[in-house]
């Protein structure tokens, strides 16, 4: 389950910045899922608010999740359209999950029926933002 891999991941880029920044803790933790990865956000939560307890200054961090959704650009027509996962099988959209660039065998242009289109949105995991407490008078 690559989603206790990118908990980790998160938790560790937290600590490092509340390290860097000086700050007393972490509050928050803003990371957006894009909707081509289709993580789940409730176990992805569940997941950091467990690995989160192995990084000082992280314990407490609220993790905020914003999902960014899918966008195609056909090459062939130049239509723009999003992702319909509901005539998608559970093994596709695994697929799709593991190695987003394996859409194109399982999708097609709603326009033109081309699986030649390149993803211009809603890919890939990243952090958008950290907040924490500064240090009280002294540092501390």
């Amino acid at each position: 389950m690559h989603e206790w891999a990118l908990s980790d991941s998160i938790a560790a880029a937290a600590q490092e910045v509340r390290q860097k920044q000086n700050l007393k803790n972490v509050a928050a933790v803003t990371v957006v899922l894009g909707e081509v990865q289709n993580i789940a956000a409730g176990v992805f939560k569940d997941i950091f608010d467990e690995v989160k307890k192995n990084y000082p200054g992280v314990e407490s961090a609220k993790l905020i999740i914003e999902t960014e959704p899918a966008k195609f650009e056909c090459l062939k027509c130049g239509a723009q359209f999003g992702l319909d996962r509901s005539g998608l099988s559970h093994e596709t959209n695994e697929a799709i999950h593991f190695l987003p660039e394996t859409a194109k065998l399982y999708i097609k242009c709603p326009k033109c029926g081309s699986s030649d289109f390149k993803i211009i949105q809603g890919r890939g995991v990243f952090i958008k933002e950290i907040s924490g407490e500064a240090p009280g008078p002294g540092g501390k």
